[in-house]
């Protein structure tokens, strides 16, 4: 991680598959359920696992060259 990247890095409780705590994470954003909001958290392992399920997701969906 770049050192302006640690600048939004904090320790915390990944909310993602890991579920580990005390660990260095970073804010996804608000989940909203029920009326109700909830900041998400996710430490670099998760965020790298969801950036590349994002990925693939984005390059199946690929509109074709015209």
């Amino acid at each position: 991680m770049t050192s302006r990247a640690l600048e939004h890095w904090l320790t915390g409780d990944c909310w993602l598959g890991c579920e580990r705590i005390g660990v260095p994470v970073i804010w996804l954003g608000p989940l909203q359920w029920d009326g109700q909001h909830a900041p998400v958290h996710a430490c670099e392992p998760c965020l790298d696992r969801l950036k590349a399920q994002a990925l693939a997701y984005f390059m199946q969906r690929r509109p074709a060259a015209v």
